[in-house]
Formats: C-alpha cells, structure tokens, sequence
C-alpha cells in the first residue's frame, strides 16, 4: 500500500473512532440514568431470590414452568409471549418490581414508545406500594428513569414521558436532589401551557402538601384547559369542600354526579 493510501485508511479509522466513542448514542437527557443505574440483570435477580419466599406453591410452579418455557424459545415473538406472561404472573403476585424488569424485556426486543412506556409505568408502581425496602425503591426508580427516558428518546414531543419521569423523582427523591420533580414539573409547566396533566400532577403533589389553594388553582386551569375530566372535576369538589368553600364544593360535587353517571 503506498503513502497516500496508508493516510486515507488512518484517516478512514479515526473518523470511525471518533464518530463511534466521541458522538453519544443516546440523547444527553439520558445520560445521568444510565450512568447512575445498576445493572438490571443483578438488581433482579436479588428480587426474584427474596420474592421468591412469599409465594405460594402454585406461584412458584407457574413461574418455574414460565422461565422454562423462556429459556426454549429463540424466536423473539415467541420470547414477547412468554415474558408478557412473566410480568402479568409477577405482578399478579404484588411484585411490580419484577414485573417491571419483565416488562423492560420485551421493550428492549421491541424498542417502541408504548413497550418503554409500559415498562416505565410498572417500576412506578413500585415505587407507590408500602413497606418497600430502600434498595428496592432505588432499584425501580433507576429502572423507570431509563424506561421513561428511552420512551422520550423515541417520541421527544410526547409530554407524557417527562412528566411521569418527574413523578417518579418525586416518588423517590434523589438524595443529592430532593427537589429534582418538582422542578421538572414547574419546567414542563413553562414548556407545555396547554397540557392539563402537568397542572393536574402539580395539583396532586399540592394537596399531598396540603397546599389547598395552589391545588385548587391549578385544577382549574387544567379544567379549563381540558373540561368535562372527572378525575379534574372530582378533585375540586373534595378540595373546594376542605377549603370550606361550600358552594363551590356543591357545584362540583354535581358535575362530578354528572360525569360518573
């Protein structure tokens, strides 16, 4: 090979490297998660071992015949299937954590929006149950911040994703961010004004606070924003009753009757 071909193949190579390890695969917004998660496979595996003393003999029969049947299949179809009875079969028996590593499963065969949307929502769930011990808190919500982001790296326009990330930061705040949800909330509320579900989740965080007035306001631009919602129109009547502020209680509490009939 002569001088000039030698130069061109080096420069072919480090384009490659550079383009391969200097350009980011993933968006930057999704960087901190994957980095601060750990591995899945491992965080797993310890849940599985410690679940598997609160089954029942029949739990454990379907779960042993299921895992079987998993480790058979080579088709990626035929994997979904069986992974899809895995997670229904986990969370069936109060174990969303589980569940939701399933869940992420079939997500990463599919890689669609709804696959990770799904597995974001199961590790969220976790996060919502009582008595969870720490590690396995953390351990969902580090799996539910990658599901959430790998929904928003597909669909970056879909609010949704961003919002029930910031929900689960406020599930579990991050001990070097404790108000890390909450501010993401008030930034989706200055990037998406016209999305009721960013003023309907700041409401509910308001009345978990008891900060009633803030709750009440912010239901009412979501009502307006999108009339006719029940969990909105509801949430007033019992907020604008524990304000004291009985007509408006009353005038909600019968569009609530109205909506629910």
């Amino acid at each position: 090979m002569h001088r000039p071909q030698w130069i061109a193949a080096a420069i072919t190579l480090l384009l490659i490297a550079v383009t391969y390890w200097g350009c980011p695969v993933r968006p930057p917004e999704m960087e901190e998660g994957f980095n601060r998660a750990p591995s899945a496979a491992t965080g797993v595996q310890s849940l599985i071992r410690e679940a598997h003393t609160q089954l029942t003999p029949a739990q454990r029969a379907t779960l042993s015949t299921l895992e079987d049947r998993l480790a058979s299949q080579e088709e990626d179809s035929a994997r979904v299937e069986v992974l899809q009875q895995l997670a229904s079969e986990w969370y069936k028996a109060g174990q969303p954590g589980i569940s939701g590593a399933f869940a992420a499963q079939i997500a990463e065969l599919e890689n669609t929006e709804d696959a990770w949307a799904i597995a974001a929502t199961t590790f969220s769930l976790c996060l919502r149950q009582e008595g969870v011990a720490q590690k396995t808190r953390q351990y969902c919500t580090d799996q539910a911040e990658q599901a959430y982001q790998a929904a928003i790296s597909l669909n970056p326009t879909n609010a949704e994703h961003r919002i029930n990330l910031a929900v689960t930061y406020t599930d579990n705040p991050p001990p070097e961010n404790p108000m890390k949800g909450i501010l993401m909330l008030r930034e989706l509320e200055q990037q998406y004004p016209e999305e009721p579900k960013v003023y309907i989740t700041l409401a509910q965080l308001a009345i978990k606070t008891n900060q009633l007035d803030r709750a009440a306001e912010r239901l009412r631009k979501a009502d307006d924003l999108q009339p006719g919602n029940p969990d909105v129109v509801c949430s007033l009547a019992k907020v604008y009753e524990n304000l004291g502020r009985a007509g408006e209680a009353d005038i909600f509490a019968r569009k609530c009757s109205d909506l629910l009939q």
